[in-house]
């Protein structure tokens, strides 16, 4: 009897954490939080705040916040991108260095 009340406290605090968990990353970040976050300079989450390359809120007009499962997804997604970037880079590499090739074995081909 003692070891299910033990089990059931125990899951009464897992929900309680994970209620506070969960407040926790609703909450915004600020400029300086999120930039901690992501591990980069303000300037750069400038930049791609300006450039709208990341999520970003600016609820008085002003001062920007961000959120982080908002962060997280735009995270993967440049992850993505940059991954589609370099398909595309190397696809792109593939193609001149063919041509390239061929233009070398057509001036060998020929007499001088």
């Amino acid at each position: 009897m003692k070891q299910q009340q033990k089990a059931k406290q125990i899951n009464e605090q897992l929900t309680e954490i994970k209620s506070l968990l969960k407040q926790k990353d609703q909450k915004p970040l600020n400029f300086v939080e999120a930039a901690q976050y992501l591990s980069i300079s303000q300037s750069t989450l400038y930049k791609l705040t300006y450039q709208r390359k990341i999520p970003a809120h600016k609820p008085s007009g002003k001062l920007l916040y961000f959120f982080k499962h908002e962060l997280d997804e735009w995270i993967t997604k440049s992850g993505e991108l940059k991954d589609e970037k370099n398909k595309t880079r190397n696809v792109k590499r593939k193609k001149k260095e063919k041509k390239q090739n061929s233009v070398k074995n057509s001036d060998e081909e020929e007499p001088p």
